[in-house]
């Protein structure tokens, strides 16, 4: 019987047949061989798509949209929010201003605004955001250094300009490396090598110092940054930097730094680059400790609440500013900010005013070139020249992406800054 059984299958086979388990067996081969195709073309043709769309955005070719989308970044909660707030504040105002009277190139101007919290990760992927799902063509701000380079490894990837508020650092504009410049990195301030040249000039030239103590936050870029420009370019025009104190982020407590400098003794003024509130703890501890000579510093001093700090300890302080906060050309500007958001935006330094001088700047560049794509509105920065905006007459060095402008030379009086004297960048 088990001998007729296989005579019978082997004659089947002999006739070109296939047993039932073979035919299943081959179909399920030939089904998951279609399966296993489809899954491979879905996944390639998904690639590319994906490819295709990040090198475009890489190269910065995005067709030009009939809304203009703008991007404002910068801190909204935390410890520097005020900053921020005020800078997206005048830049809400622009923007509505703008659109009632027909927008850019009879284009609609939309504003995202991205809260990056003065975090680096948090700037990473507010920026990534705006310019993959918002379409953003063009970012106003950081208002830091830190922030400000951060947001440039982003906006290098897609091709998209960026213009900082308040990012000092020369890092900001050019390779550390090779001092090159970042093609779509710009500032609307002056760098920590023109605050520097700027106030160590005067503090020679003008106020007649030949010897300086400074004291400094170690953990700021900033304050680091100006400290070493002020000292190269004093002891160049033939000054000295006697002695250099410093101190960490947080502290309140500057005795210990300030008792090394009084009794050092070898000084004729007293260099403090730092912001508003260290400045103004700095200034009460000295003098209550009997240090008596003149304070010098920087663009940060130019804050209303430094008074509610120090008052008579600060006066006759001189710092430089990248503009002239006493100007009475920023009458209207200051009367619609108090009218929109009921508070001045001097009082809290110059983020408002250089919030506006950038999107100006921005909106200057576009009509001029006719488009709003990322590559023509980098294009026209990097050759801006005369440009009029809110608080000066502004000039792009193609060669660093610094600011040609005019400084002013404030002085701390009763209860308010009074401009003494002015620089301007050639």
């Amino acid at each position: 019987m088990k001998t007729n059984l296989k005579a019978g299958c082997a004659l089947l086979k002999d006739k070109g047949f296939k047993t039932q388990l073979e035919r299943e067996r081959k179909n399920g081969m030939k089904k998951n061989w279609e399966k296993m195709v489809a899954f491979c073309l879905t996944v390639f043709l998904l690639l590319g798509i994906v490819a295709c769309s990040d090198s475009s955005a890489k190269k910065g070719e995005t067709k030009e949209a009939e809304t203009i989308v703008l991007g404002f970044i910068g801190p909204l909660t935390g410890d520097s929010a005020i900053w921020g707030m005020v800078g997206s504040y005048a830049c809400q105002m622009l923007v509505k201003k703008t659109n009632e009277e027909g927008g850019i190139l009879g284009k609609k101007v939309e504003l995202k605004i991205y809260d990056n919290r003065g975090d680096t990760v948090e700037t990473t992927n507010a920026a990534r955001k705006a310019i993959l799902n918002d379409g953003v063509v063009a970012f106003i701000g950081p208002d830091a250094s830190s922030t400000a380079i951060a947001l440039d490894e982003v906006c290098a990837k897609y091709g998209i300009p960026h213009v900082t508020t308040q990012g000092t650092n020369y890092k900001v504009t050019q390779n550390e490396e090779d001092g090159s410049v970042r093609p779509y990195s710009f500032r609307i301030c002056l760098s920590d090598p023109q605050l520097g040249d700027v106030m160590a000039g005067y503090a020679y030239d003008v106020l007649g110092y030949r010897k300086v103590a400074i004291l400094y936050e170690v953990s700021s870029e900033y304050s680091l940054g100006i400290t070493q420009n002020f000292t190269e370019s004093f002891e160049a025009k033939g000054g000295a930097v006697t002695i250099t104190e410093a101190y960490n982020a947080g502290d309140v407590d500057y005795r210990a730094q300030l008792t090394k400098i009084k009794d050092f003794g070898d000084y004729d003024a007293l260099m403090i680059p730092a912001n508003y509130k260290e400045v103004g703890l700095t200034a009460v501890q000295a003098r209550a400790m009997g240090i008596d000579c003149p304070f010098i510093g920087v663009d940060a001093w130019a804050m209303q609440d430094l008074f509610e700090i120090a008052g008579e300890e600060l006066k006759g302080g001189v710092f430089p500013t990248a503009m002239d906060l006493t100007d009475e050309g920023l009458k209207d500007f200051n009367e619609w900010f108090k009218k929109e958001w009921d508070m001045d935006p001097g009082s809290v330094g110059t983020d408002a005013y250089f919030a506006s001088d950038i999107f100006m700047l921005i909106k200057h560049v576009i009509e001029e070139k006719g488009e709003a794509t990322p590559e023509a509105i980098r294009e026209g920065l990097e050759n801006a020249k005369d440009v009029q905006v809110l608080t000066s007459v502004i000039t792009i060095d193609p060669k660093t992406h610094n600011p040609i402008r005019t400084a002013s030379i404030m002085q701390v009086g009763d209860g308010e800054f009074i401009k003494i004297d002015e620089y301007r960048f050639e």
